[in-house]
């Protein structure tokens, strides 16, 4: 994504794609870029898709299987939604994806479920994506799930602690968006 530039330019990368409508990058940039490696993709700005959603669709047809999203949430709600919303696109289904932001990792789990590593004392949240999530069970977490269904709209899974450096998750459908903190939240 082309918003994506400038995060690369603090860090002194030189990204090997740049995607999107190019509507936050100057033109001294995209000359700039021209000129490197970078292989520039320039989609019309009124098009059906957000550039991230761009960006992760030319990233699964280049071969990628896990892709971690860096600076993919804040600045405007809308995008931040949206963005996490990408995690249910048809197409990204058999994709791991992460986003790491502000201290925090941010992923879905699917059947038949995950393993959270982390630290005694850590934050996890668990909210359905998309719709009811049922049959999870927990361990290592200090509020366990038995067996138990999180309801989309309710706030039941949210801020709970590992016990243990690691913990499990297990569900049997539905899609939970896991959000670890490091300490405590």
């Amino acid at each position: 994504m082309d918003g994506g530039w400038h995060h690369c330019q603090t860090l002194g990368i030189l990204p090997a794609a740049v995607i999107g409508d190019f509507d936050s990058l100057p033109d001294t940039v995209i000359n700039h870029l021209q000129e490197s490696t970078t292989r520039l993709i320039q989609h019309p700005p009124n098009k059906a898709e957000i550039d991230l959603e761009l960006a992760l669709i030319y990233a699964l047809e280049q071969g990628a299987i896990e892709m971690t999203i860096l600076a993919g949430l804040g600045g405007r709600f809308d995008m931040s939604m949206a963005n996490i919303s990408l995690m249910l696109h048809p197409r990204l289904r058999d994709v791991s994806i992460e986003f790491w932001h502000l201290g925090q990792r941010i992923w879905r789990i699917q059947p038949p479920g995950d393993e959270i590593i982390g630290e005694a004392g850590d934050t996890l949240s668990l909210l359905p994506l998309g719709g009811d999530v049922c049959g999870i069970q927990t361990i290592n977490l200090a509020y366990p799930l038995e067996n138990e269904n999180l309801q989309l709209g309710r706030a039941r899974g949210v801020s709970n602690v590992l016990t243990a450096d690691t913990a499990t998750v297990t569900l049997e459908n539905g899609t939970l968006l896991a959000v670890w903190t490091h300490g405590r939240a």
